[in-house]
């Protein structure tokens, strides 16, 4: 994402380690299909955006890319931005300056974080634990992501880490007010047909009854086959924003690496260099990783290189 701790933590968010963009752009085979995001209001940073060359990506290392892209999911109508910041100031503060991570725009296709320090660095500064994908998703989408219903309980192995950062963390009380929700959202999901496992998130999706309150901000999810389990699980998440002109994808990496903003162009775009992150793979010819819009499936990475 060796111990226990950390070997679960590269099936569910990705090799610790080892989670950061390679270098480079390869050819993928996706299926757009569904992807309904409407557009946003523009915001008062679309004529600097103009400017950018895109696509292009920050890991919010300083002030002014924090507070640039703070506004935008202001605008866009996502929860809690106030507490987002402070969760990325302080990451910029201890594991970022630490690994000494730009308050700069670069290519999205060559991002790369030195994620050992980063690591050291928040361990320094902190006993508990950081924020990963799903709960930095999961909080802008407060009062915005809702479910009819939700399972009674979690009992999986998955979401351990994030149930207990949740459970024993007081700045994630926003989260656990929603814990029933969070664990059904992200929890692992028996395949519900084993020709298509795909359809496994989408089914659950419509089960309990989710759904977004808004029409220009939306949940990108990342969905991974085991077939050890026969389980698919949500292995990382963010929150995109549709513009008129481009597309903003905000994430958190994993658990003590970098959050991540990313400004493409274009879908195509965004899954490439998403394609990009190996730790979404599993091994060769096994199913996934699937991608979806909300509910809604999008298509299957291709690991690229």
């Amino acid at each position: 994402m060796i111990t226990m701790k950390k070997k679960l933590i590269a099936i569910i968010v990705g090799m610790m380690l080892c989670a950061e963009l390679l270098g480079g752009c390869g050819n993928k085979n996706i299926n757009k299909d569904n992807i309904t995001t409407d557009t946003a209001e523009e915001s008062k940073q679309q004529d600097s955006n103009k400017k950018q060359e895109l696509p292009t990506a920050t890991y919010m290392g300083g002030s002014n890319t924090i507070t640039e892209v703070c506004d935008e999911l202001g605008s866009a109508g996502a929860s809690h931005v106030d507490t987002f910041k402070e969760w990325v100031t302080d990451f910029a503060d201890s594991a970022g300056k630490n690994a000494k991570l730009k308050d700069t725009w670069s290519d999205a296709y060559k991002m790369k974080a030195d994620t050992v320090k980063c690591m050291d660095g928040w361990e320094k500064k902190h006993d508990y634990s950081d924020a990963d994908c799903r709960m930095t998703a999961f909080l802008l989408l407060d009062g915005l992501l809702h479910a009819q219903s939700t399972e009674d309980s979690y009992s999986g192995t998955y979401l351990m880490f994030d149930t207990e950062a949740i459970d024993n963390v007081d700045r994630y009380e926003i989260i656990r007010q929603n814990k029933d929700m969070f664990t059904t959202l992200y929890g692992e999901k028996s395949i519900t047909d084993d020709k298509h496992p795909e359809k496994t998130f989408s089914d659950n999706w419509k089960k309990y009854g989710f759904q977004i309150d808004s029409n220009c901000i939306s949940l990108i999810s990342i969905a991974i086959y085991d077939p050890d389990s026969d389980a698919m699980f949500v292995g990382h998440t963010g929150v995109l924003i549709k513009y008129s002109d481009y597309y903003l994808f905000v994430e958190k990496i994993a658990f003590e690496q970098p959050y991540q903003a990313t400004k493409v162009n274009n879908m195509d775009e965004l899954l490439s260099i998403l394609s990009l992150r190996p730790e979404y793979f599993g091994e060769e010819k096994e199913a996934g990783p699937f991608v979806y819009n909300n509910g809604d499936y999008v298509g299957t990475l291709e690991l690229q290189g």
